[in-house]
C-alpha cells in the first residue's frame, strides 16, 4: 500500500493518475489531504495557520488508518517534493513503515542552487518574512501560496540555514529510494544529494536520478509534470521493492 504525500501547494486529487499507475501494478496506492488545498477545506490565512509537525501528524493518521484497513499490508510512503520533506520528517520519529520513496524531495538551502540560490534566498529572507507579518500568511501568487505562515517560515528557515525544520538527531533507517530528476530547478541534484547525506543511512538508501536520455515518450522527469507521465518512476520503485 503506497501513501503519497502531496508536494507545496497541491492537493491530493492531482496524485489520480499516479495512483492510477500504481494500480496497472496490482498496488494500492492513495494519496494523503494536504491541508489547504483540498477541495472544501480551508485555506491558509491569519486565522488558519499550521505547522511542518501538523503535517507529519497528518501523514501519522494516515497510517494509522491504513493499520487498521489492511493490518498484513506492507506501507510505503511516498514523499513528493514537500512531501518527501515531510515523509523523511515523520520517520525520523515514528519510524512506522516498511519502506519510503522520495521524489525530487530535498533541503532547500540556497547554497545549493546555482548562483548560490539568490532568488529561493529572496524568497526565505524576504519574501515569505514580509508576506507573514503584512498579511498572516503567503498570498497567492507568491510561491506556495496560500502558504501557512508557520510552515513557509519554517521553509525559509531551511532555505537560509540548510537544517531541516524538525530535530534530526539520528539518521534514517527505513528503506528508502530517493529519486532526483536531471535540471531540476526546484530540487537541484545536489540538493537531493545532500537532503540523502544530511536525513539517511546511507546504508539504507537507493539513488536513482532519471536522466532525460532515458525519459520514454509518454512519460516525464518534469518536476511537476512527471505525476501525469510516472510510467518510469513507478516501475523503478516496483523493481527496487521487488528486488531478491
Amino acid at each position: 500500500l503506497v501513501l503519497i504525500a502531496p508536494a507545496m501547494a497541491i492537493g491530493s486529487h492531482f496524485y489520480e493518475p499516479l495512483v492510477a499507475e500504481f494500480a496497472r501494478h496490482g498496488w494500492e496506492a492513495r494519496a494523503i489531504r494536504r491541508r489547504g488545498f483540498e477541495r472544501g477545506e480551508p485555506r491558509a490565512d491569519r486565522r488558519h495557520d499550521w505547522s511542518y509537525q501538523d503535517e507529519i501528524d497528518d501523514i501519522e493518521d494516515a497510517i494509522t488508518c491504513a493499520r487498521r484497513d489492511h493490518p498484513e499490508q506492507p506501507i510505503l510512503l511516498l514523499g513528493h517534493s514537500l512531501g518527501g520533506q515531510l515523509v523523511a520528517g515523520h520517520q525520523l520519529n515514528h519510524p512506522a513503515v516498511e519502506a519510503m520513496v522520495t521524489v525530487a524531495a530535498a533541503l532547500p538551502h540556497h547554497r545549493t542552487y546555482r548562483f548560490c540560490g539568490l532568488h529561493v534566498l529572496l524568497m526565505g529572507a524576504v519574501a515569505v518574512p514580509l508576506f507573514t507579518t503584512l498579511f498572516g500568511y503567503v498570498p497567492t501568487p507568491a510561491f506556495g501560496g496560500p502558504g501557512a505562515r508557520t510552515l513557509m517560515r519554517q521553509w525559509a528557515r531551511t532555505v537560509i540555514t540548510g537544517n531541516p525544520p524538525y530535530k534530526a538527531d539520528r539518521p534514517i533507517a527505513t528503506p528508502a529510494l530517493v529519486i532526483s530528476f536531471a535540471s531540476d530547478a526546484m530540487a537541484p541534484p545536489r540538493s537531493v544529494d545532500i537532503f540523502a547525506e544530511k536525513l539517511f543511512d546511507t546504508r539504507a538508501v537507493t539513488r536513482w536520478q532519471y536522466e532525460h536520455d532515458d525519459v520514454l515518450p509518454g512519460a516525464s522527469n518534469d518536476h511537476i509534470r512527471w505525476v501525469r507521465g510516472s510510467s518510469q518512476v513507478v516501475a523503478r520503485i516496483v523493481a527496487w521493492w521487488e528486488k531478491p
